[in-house]
């Protein structure tokens, strides 16, 4: 999944944020990815590929803010909610019917920088394998 990696927006009034004043009219530019990686919110594994972290959400991880990929508020992606609907569906066929294997360096990928979306310098290799088909 392709994330923006900037949302940038304008203050509309005075505001202090975790103790720092930003005067109306000042550009604020906003990195989801450094508040979906920030182990103030998720911990020290903020890092690890967890999908059963969904299943636990509690204190700050439970705040709508923690994430952010399609940004907040009135200004959000409108395509945010098909593209999660979208994403569940073709994620769950492609589950059930392949296996993925990391093929090739075997450290983590190293992100393209800069660049509009989040995404692996030089793709990401995998090895996929059609899974049995059963007659249930």
């Amino acid at each position: 999944m392709s994330q923006a990696v900037s949302v940038p927006r304008e203050a509309s009034e005075d505001v202090v944020i975790q103790g720092i004043r930003i005067p109306k009219g000042t550009t604020v530019i906003m990195h989801p990815a450094v508040i979906h990686h920030n182990p103030a919110i998720w911990g020290d594994d903020c890092d690890d590929f967890d999908p059963d972290r969904w299943d636990r959400l509690e204190g700050e991880t439970a705040d709508p803010y923690s994430f952010a990929a399609f940004s907040i508020g009135p200004r959000m992606c409108i395509g945010r909610v098909m593209a999660v609907i979208e994403f569940k569906v073709i994620l769950i066929g492609i589950l059930t019917k392949f296996e993925f294997e990391a093929v090739g360096s075997g450290g983590e990928p190293e992100l393209m920088n800069p660049s509009p979306l989040l995404r692996p310098m030089g793709g990401l290799k995998v090895r996929v394998k059609r899974l049995a088909v059963s007659n249930n």
